[in-house]
């Protein structure tokens, strides 16, 4: 039993003997269930955490719904039987009925979207060779987890489906992970097998000459230049998120196009741009600015002076609204009063009024910032070499 589940397993505990109390007095099923939401799935971008709750008499309750782990249901089934309430249950843990519990990517970029819909919203994208843990299915749709647990619907025909004992195996095989922005698969014969971008994955086979030769998810075969991968498992102990090298990993996509949703170089919306950024530098960090801002150390705002090159700098939409609005944009500090985000394109721009690249816009609404510790392990904030997925 690892840290995070004790730690998991404590706080219940906390909850189940706080809320027992309070339940003999008020038999508040909805305030026990509503109470671990809050504690244990806080956000439904990165948890399903849909439960019903029905009165059938003064101390029963029908509960449904679904949940993704076996933790929360016992959480809440736990909680409920303490408060001296009988149930009727019908919570579904996904995955429930899916084709496969595990997939890789097996296209360059895979697009997740918010419905299973190609018409639907793009929330956000998934690297070729990277896993996705698979939850629901509806049509040729399946509802995915990526590694840094965002939700959303991906169309099966971007992915290689697997069992656990095949994700074993492909954890224990000799893969690589692929360093250049943008490049080429090429057949073993000439002409291209697919295309490929920063953070792709792929199984070593062998290697000739200045070549590597790759097998793609779904077996396919090919070959990359040698100097443009390195081993995942040397370079997952190695990368280290330090202010040159984020500098240097953000400064690569200068000038790339903005897209709602994106998180690859084909096109990258704010806080996916700080996502491949990390990820290029061995560290899963969450989706969204706003989850994103929950984590790392804070850096003190009010003197710009304690700014580093590498934090994360986070801005609001409202400039009149300091301490109400919510975090909608994230960038790169670069040092010097410059930060690079991605807004339209991935540009350059200072906090500096008498710089040419200053925006008054972007230093009004500036909120907070936070640094990315060396050593983490918290969720949102999580080094590839210790990603259960990943190893």
């Amino acid at each position: 039993m690892n840290v995070r589940t004790i730690f998991f397993l404590i706080s219940c505990t906390a909850i189940i003997l706080v809320l027992t109390t309070a339940c003999k007095e008020d038999h508040g099923f909805d305030e026990i269930i509503e109470n671990i939401r809050q504690v244990h799935a806080p956000d439904a971008r990165e948890n399903i955490f849909d439960i019903k709750a029905e009165r059938r008499g003064r101390m029963t309750v029908n509960i449904s719904g679904e949940v993704d782990n076996e933790a929360l249901k016992s959480a809440i089934m736990d909680s409920l039987y303490a408060a001296g309430f009988e149930i009727s249950e019908n919570i579904d843990v996904l995955p429930v009925d899916v084709p496969w519990p595990w997939a890789l990517v097996n296209i360059s970029v895979a697009n997740i979207r918010a419905t299973p819909s190609h018409r639907s919203e793009l929330v956000t994208q998934a690297i070729m060779g990277n896993p996705v843990r698979v939850l629901k299915e509806q049509g040729s749709w399946v509802l995915v987890q990526t590694p840094d647990r965002y939700l959303g619907w991906c169309s099966k025909s971007s992915l290689e489906g697997m069992d656990g004992d095949e994700l074993d195996k492909w954890k224990s095989s000799p893969r690589v992970i692929y360093s250049e922005i943008h490049g080429f698969i090429n057949s073993l014969h000439g002409g291209p097998v697919s295309d490929i971008t920063a953070s792709a994955i792929l199984v070593k086979e062998g290697s000739e000459g200045e070549f590597l030769i790759v097998s793609l998810p779904d077996g396919r075969n090919g070959t990359i230049e040698r100097h443009m991968a390195y081993c995942l498992e040397e370079w997952s102990t190695e990368a280290m998120p330090s202010g040159d090298r984020i500098t240097e990993a953000a400064m690569a996509m200068h000038g790339f196009p903005y897209l709602w949703g994106g998180t690859s170089p084909k096109g990258i919306d704010c806080s996916g741009y700080t996502r491949i950024v990390w990820f290029m530098n061995g560290m899963v960090i969450a989706r969204d600015a706003s989850l994103q801002a929950r984590h790392g150390e804070p850096v003190y705002l009010a003197d710009r002076q304690h700014f580093e090159a590498g934090d994360l700098l986070f801005f609001r939409t409202n400039p009149d609204d300091p301490d109400g609005s919510p975090v909608t944009h994230v960038g790169i500090y670069l040092g010097d009063s410059e930060y690079i985000h991605a807004a339209g394109m991935v540009t350059v721009n200072s906090l500096d009024s008498t710089s040419n690249n200053y925006s008054a816009y972007r230093a009004s609404t500036l909120q907070s910032a936070r640094r990315t510790p060396t050593c983490s392990s918290e969720p949102g904030l999580l080094p590839v070499k210790d990603h259960p997925w990943y190893f």
